[in-house]
């Protein structure tokens, strides 16, 4: 207590100091703890779920897909003979049409998923009110049941516990209301309306081996347990059925996450990017704060010298001077967490809603606890080596002894000491503004590769039918999907569209560019030998109305686009167009058109690239491959697959983008008028997400732009504490110094010379720093590598770029005490004497 009394005496005598030095600190501290706290939220914070930690995510893994879906009869031959896992549920991430019954409220569309009936006794969680689902509900026939989020119960039905038993029109499906789910249930993610797979157990697609219907299992770890011997478990269950099914099987076997992991572990690196450049700024901090600190020292050096005499020893000073430094870097935590509640509120703005848990950031005690560490450990940082050099009893009794006070620059172990600090600060500000360029410059490159469509003024609106109203009764009794109703919907919906003022083009599509859905499938060239099993190529599925090209302003560079030509019949082959990717890698020197492609898409024998009884697709076009996802992501951009489009015509599909492009204005202001047409068609189908293009591709690169943006300013901190640094020890060196430079002026030199002898000796500094900062700045680019697109780990351009923004920043830091320098007054240095 006595240490810390004696510690606030010197803060308030010295205000200026002291504002300074709490501004550093809780700049780097507050930078700390507002990513600390985006990391703990996003990374560190269990998942809201008992024994979160056992809960895993399985997908299947091949030679071409890393994380795949899974295959239904897959998870029940999987279920059925694990050892490491009380149960398997499997879980599909949909949307539904959605509609209460007997209100006003226009029908919606709302994000939910299907689940086996123990999805929710995996995860450990019950509803707050009703019951969960039976096994009974999970099975073809049984009544139609659904479970609502507690959001939705909230908003639509005002939290009434009357919910029980209510209806509900789910994908035109009359539904009872059984239970509501807890908020924290949020997988998988946004869901608010839960369905039993029930209906879709003996659905032909669904039924067979080789498809892959996007699905994915979700199992909790018997107590023990590891997922690695998980993995080996289910793995000799896949041998074995890759022994039983080879032409589906060949090549599969399991990979197994954490529910965690499997969630937000896309953004780890991200994020350890972030934590580990506000370490670098806190650093930076600490070396501006120790050589305020060291300055310090020259004015303090009588006191610590009194005290010495009286008997304090060398370890009571230090301790003295820790206690000091502190109690800075405590009270500068707590200007710094003020900081971080405000820039929070900008950080979640700036981020995508799409990434898990990132909005539930929040200061919390983990976060306090990490600032009150950091806080700690930064004022021992900052203080330890001020506190070694002041500490020195021998010089503090050179000191005493001192005739007078004759403006010594304070040692030269301490004018070493402030050196380094500031060859530090410059290092570290040459890594941090190194990566901030790469990131930015790969940014650039991805915002504007090429795209090979016309993203502008188009308008786009997500329509899925549901069965319910568009099925029919086939032979064996069971409601399947009517094609001409489907095609009968989309055709009146494109005609009453393409009328509406300001329209240029109206199309349809599937799996369109930047979606964020994908859909790929095996193929075989007609004519060609056939791929090992578990070795098929693999191209994107596209199905496009004829406009479809008119609309993205794309041009057919070989043959034509889908026309009237294009019907449906059964006997006669379909046509399909290729993009130029396609042509050059499996056509070349040739002319693709009237070539031909296997029909594996009306496969009936059930197996995956297996003979067909339809006759093969006739290529009928070739049109520029374009891009569909944001450049440079670990995603199916990076396999490279080639891709077919088919004529909507021939290949109808219950759900599609609606695609617009308008002559010009803003495209949006179409969506009263199209809500209107797709109300009159059916007054029950609602329009799901509506966005433009432009607004899709931004989308995709909004969690890069929120990384380079918050490296790009955790750079300009560091330039910044950096450029302070330097320019406080040049200026306190100036200072120290006047008795020396007035001396040199009263001998002859000129001022010219004091100003070169001033600037020269802190370019060397910034000169030293440069260097060292270079070869972090190589080591950094190395280990960005992974996030770069279109850059170099070794980016000449942007390496020379932070060098000489730092060099620029540097010289100014120095040219103003350089200056200084030359106005010294010879005479009234040489009578301070």
């Amino acid at each position: 207590m006595n240490n810390l009394r004696f510690a606030l005496r010197p803060l308030f005598k010295t205000p200026g100091f002291t504002l300074i030095a709490v501004l550093v600190f809780a700049l780097g501290i507050g930078a700390n703890t507002a990513i600390f706290s985006v990391v703990n939220a996003v990374l560190l914070r269990p998942l809201p779920y008992p024994h979160s930690e056992q809960l895993v995510l399985l997908r299947e893994r091949t030679n071409t897909f890393e994380s795949g879906s899974v295959s239904y009869p897959n998870y029940l031959d999987w279920r059925a003979g694990q050892r490491s896992f009380t149960d398997l549920a499997l879980v599909r991430r949909e949307a539904f049409n959605f509609a209460t019954i007997g209100g006003d409220a226009q029908p919606d569309r709302v994000n939910g998923a299907r689940v086996t009936f123990n999805y929710l006794g995996i995860l450990g969680i019950k509803p707050l009110i009703g019951r969960d689902f039976t096994e009974a509900d999970d099975q073809p026939g049984s009544a139609p049941v659904v479970l609502i989020g507690e959001a939705l119960w909230r908003t639509r039905f005002g939290k009434s516990p009357k919910v029980l038993g209510q209806p509900l029109m789910v994908d035109n499906v009359r539904r009872e209301i059984i239970g509501v789910v807890p908020e924290e249930v949020k997988f998988p993610r946004l869901s608010q309306i839960w369905v039993p797979l029930g209906e879709l157990r003996k659905d032909e697609n669904v039924l067979q081996r080789g498809n892959h219907p996007g699905f994915s299992a979700l199992g909790r770890l018997k107590p023990g347990l590891s997922i690695p011997q998980a993995v080996a478990d289910l793995d000799t269950i896949a041998a074995a059925l890759e022994k039983q099914y080879p032409d589906t099987n060949s090549g599969r076997r399991l990979q197994m996450r954490s529910l965690l992991e499997a969630s937000v572990g896309q953004y780890r690196f991200s994020l350890g990017l972030l934590l580990g450049a506000v370490a670098c700024v806190l650093l930076i901090a600490c070396a501006n704060v120790a050589n305020l600190q060291l300055a310090r020292a020259v004015s303090r050096s009588k006191e610590l010298a009194v005290r010495a005499a009286l008997g304090a020893d060398r370890w009571a000073l230090m301790r003295q001077l820790l206690t000091e430094s502190t109690l800075l870097a405590l009270i500068g935590a707590a200007a710094g967490i003020i900081l971080a509640i405000w820039s929070l509120d900008a950080i979640i703005s700036l981020a995508p809603r799409d990434i898990p848990r990132f909005q539930e950031t929040r200061i919390d005690m983990p976060a306090l606890c990490f600032t009150a560490a950091i806080a700690f450990a930064a004022g021992i940082l900052s203080g330890i080596w001020p506190a070694w050099k002041i500490s020195n009893t021998q010089e503090l009794s050179g000191a005493l002894h001192e005739a007078g006070t004759r403006g010594g620059s304070g040692g030269a172990a301490r004018q070493h000491a402030r050196s380094a600090l500031v060859v530090t600060q410059v290092a570290l500000a040459v890594v941090l503004l190194a990566a901030a360029g790469l990131m930015m410059k790969s940014f650039w490159r991805a915002q504007n590769a090429p795209l090979n469509f016309d993203p502008r003024n188009i308008l786009l609106a997500s329509i899925e039918l549901s069965k319910a109203g568009h099925d029919r009764v086939n032979e064996k009794g069971d409601h399947v999907w009517d094609d001409d109703k489907i095609r009968a919907f989309f055709d009146q919906l494109l005609e009453r569209v393409r009328r509406l003022p300001g329209v240029e083009a109206v199309a349809i599509g599937a799996n369109i560019p930047f979606d964020d859905n994908e859909w790929d499938s095996y193929f075989h060239v007609t004519g060609t030998p056939k791929a090992e099993p578990g070795r098929e190529p693999s191209a994107e599925i596209n199905i496009v109305s004829d406009d479809y090209f008119k609309v993205m302003k794309m041009p057919v560079l070989n043959g034509r686009a889908f026309g009237p030509g294009d019907v449906p019949d059964k006997n006669r082959s379909r046509s399909v167009i290729i993009d130029e990717s396609f042509a050059r890698k499996y056509f070349p020197g040739r002319n693709p058109i009237g070539l031909h492609i296997d029909d594996n898409q009306r496969d009936d024998s059930g197996n995956a690239g297996g003979a067909s009884k339809y006759p093969p697709l006739t290529i009928v076009g070739v049109v520029p491959r374009t891009r569909n996802e944001a450049p440079g992501e670990d995603n199916v951009e990076k396999l490279g697959f080639v891709h077919m489009y088919f004529s909507s015509e021939q290949n109808p599909s219950s759900a599609y983008s609606l695609m617009v492009r308008v002559k010009n204005g803003d495209p949006k202001r179409l969506v009263p008028l199209i809500r209107r047409e797709v109300q009159a068609i059916d007054p029950n189908q609602p329009i799901g997400a509506i966005s433009t293009m432009e607004e899709n591709i931004a989308a995709s690169l909004s969690t890069r732009r929120l990384t380079i943006t918050l490296l790009g300013t955790f750079a300009g901190v560091a330039l910044l504490l950096a450029s302070v640094g330097l320019y406080g020890v040049m200026a306190l060196t100036v200072t120290q110094r006047t008795r020396e430079l007035g001396i040199r002026l009263a001998l002859g030199a000129q001022r010219t010379d004091l100003f070169r002898l001033v600037l020269s000796q802190g370019m060397l500094l910034v000169v030293t720093g440069l260097l060292i900062g270079l070869f972090g700045a190589v080591a950094a680019g190395r280990s960005l590598q992974s996030l770069l697109y279109g850059v170099s780990d070794i980016d000449g351009p942007t390496l020379s770029f932070a060098l000489l923004a730092l060099a620029a920043v540097a010289l100014i830091a120095c040219w103003l005490p350089a200056r200084r320098a030359t106005f010294v007054d010879p005479i009234e240095a040489l009578r301070a004497e």
